[in-house]
């Protein structure tokens, strides 16, 4: 095969670059925006932080409300997509609720400020970009109640209310923004561990792994 056009490769670097310039005025972002809140921070305080000048920014970003949006979204649509890949993987639903728990933890510990930024400054918001993002948490209930129906309807889980059910389980794990931290003593592998026992315990059902041991 040929060699790739020059200009290709050319707007491919440069693609890179503003990609990790846009990354790195994010990290500061959310780093700011966590530690002080969104309002009382400034593009400037954002700037300052990168040592570069406020016209960096907002050539990356029109606006500050677009950093917030950014922000908010992210964390959304990864959930969004790890439990979508869970629940249409081919395996029975106990095995795809582990599956969707442990890769919905992850996610959670990963951009847990980006979760905490948006459950307090979701209000902030443009509606659109509100909107947007209610119709992602839309759809990670709508899998969520599907997967749950399914390992009901194959007497796999125990529960009353589906729609609650459905609630619990994403709370259960949404909520690990508010104590995790990167310096949590517990290994995150134990962390999925303790979340998957107790979602499972929630609905009436035990690990997979401890109920092979069990029937040894």
């Amino acid at each position: 095969m040929g060699k790739r056009p020059r200009a290709v490769e050319g707007e491919n670097l440069w693609d890179e670059i503003t990609a990790l310039k846009r990354e790195r005025i994010l990290g500061e972002a959310v780093e700011l925006f966590y530690r002080k809140g969104y309002l009382p921070t400034s593009v400037d305080a954002v700037a300052e932080r990168l040592g570069a000048t406020k016209p960096f920014v907002y050539y990356h970003f029109k606006s500050k409300v677009d950093l917030l949006v950014e922000i908010c979204e992210r964390g959304t649509r990864e959930a969004l997509a790890v439990i979508a890949a869970a629940v249409a993987l081919d395996l029975g639903p106990q095995e795809k609720l582990e599956r969707l728990v442990r890769d919905f933890t992850a996610v959670v510990l990963d951009h847990h400020k980006l979760v905490a930024i948006y459950f307090r400054e979701q209000l902030n918001l443009p509606e659109e970009a509100a909107a947007r993002i209610a119709a992602m948490r839309r759809d990670i209930d709508h899998h969520l109640r599907a997967l749950l129906a399914e390992g009901r309807e194959a007497g796999v889980f125990r529960f009353d209310n589906l729609a609650v059910a459905s609630l619990i389980v994403a709370g259960m794990v949404s909520y690990a923004f508010a104590w995790y931290r990167e310096s949590f003593s517990v290994p995150r592998e134990e962390i999925a561990d303790t979340m998957v026992a107790h979602v499972l315990r929630s609905l009436g059902a035990e690990p997979l792994a401890r109920v092979g041991a069990a029937q040894r």
